[in-house]
């Protein structure tokens, strides 16, 4: 009988241990989740996240009534110069900028002339001769996306590379003004190749790792500052926008 009641105390020691573990663990849980819902509270509003926005080429066409986006347009670019007949006059996009320094992008020009998605970086633009605006914190990306040279061409037989930046305002930190520079690069340089293939730089025994991977036309070279038109540059133009972060409802 003595053993019995021993087993019994001992089953039920263990049971009310466990249950009181199992609280613990449920509480610390608990307190886990609300100091993350307060670090999120607390946490002093960034970019980062999905955004949308539609662009459109600077300086603004009359009837424009913003002075706010013709006087980001001048600072930027002046006249706004830029090469005919390759802005379309609105591009819809779809930028994202990751924790890690990331940048994705899409836009609706790749239902007209395909190209693919972009990838490339971002960061905090600082002493770097880009316009101000007051009130603002700037930052700046470079990504690059590969698509055709013109619809039905059925290849991808170019790269551009944008410069893009935003002026992000912690008081209104649900939309960003801001403006992108798209830089146009030819791999496949004219005439172009039936097949698609790349001209790359020949091999060097001087860099072996390189060997001929680098293109002739290399889309990775340093973009100029400003915006400079071809022939001398690779600038098509200046895009002035409004971007609207995409939340969770």
């Amino acid at each position: 009988m003595k053993r019995v009641v021993f087993s019994i105390t001992l089953i039920a020691a263990m049971v009310l241990g466990f249950s009181l573990s199992t609280a613990r663990y449920a509480r610390a849980d608990d307190d886990d989740k609300e100091d993350k819902e307060k670090d999120r509270r607390n946490a002093k509003p960034d970019p980062i996240g999905a955004w949308f926005g539609i662009a459109r080429p600077c300086p603004p066409p009359p009837g424009d009534t913003s002075p706010t986006h013709a006087a980001l347009c001048t600072s930027v670019c002046g006249a706004c110069p830029n090469l005919p007949g390759t802005l379309p006059p609105e591009v819809p996009m779809m930028p994202t900028l990751l924790a890690d320094g990331t940048v994705l992008a899409d836009d609706a020009g790749e239902l007209a002339v395909y190209h693919t998605t972009a990838h490339g970086k971002w960061s905090v633009s600082e002493n770097d001769g880009l316009p101000n605006r007051p009130g603002t914190q700037r930052f700046k990306a470079s990504f690059l996306w590969l698509g055709q040279n013109f619809a039905g061409s059925n290849k991808l037989d170019n790269a551009v590379r944008p410069r893009f930046v935003t002026y992000f305002d912690p008081k209104d930190p649900d939309r960003m003004l801001g403006f992108i520079q798209p830089h146009f690069f030819s791999p496949v340089a004219p005439p172009f190749s039936t097949n698609g293939i790349v001209n790359v730089i020949p091999a060097n025994p001087a860099d072996t790792f390189s060997s001929d991977h680098i293109p002739l036309v290399d889309p990775l070279a340093s973009l100029p500052p400003g915006c400079i038109i071809p022939p001398v540059g690779k600038c098509l133009g200046t895009y002035h926008f409004v971007i609207r972060r995409i939340k969770v409802e």
